[in-house]
């Protein structure tokens, strides 16, 4: 029986190491879209394209004289 359970546990770990695989593509997949879409949306506005670094994409940053900022 423990033959048993140990196959389990190795064929549930194949699997969720395939899930987490096809997740990370998909998920380099959706970031490389919207990143294509936001540029050419912002071409057809004619608006500049913010750009973010790689540790900072989610964090937009207010300057001190910005009317959102509060002190």
């Amino acid at each position: 029986m423990s033959d048993r359970i140990q196959s389990a546990g190795a064929s549930h770990a194949e699997f969720m190491r395939a899930a987490n695989d096809e997740l990370a593509k998909f998920e380099r997949h959706e970031r490389e879209f919207r990143k294509k879409d936001r540029d050419e949306r912002a071409k057809r506005l004619q608006l500049p394209v913010e750009k973010y670094d790689a540790e900072d994409w989610r964090v937009r940053k207010l300057s001190i004289s910005s009317p959102l900022h509060r002190t």
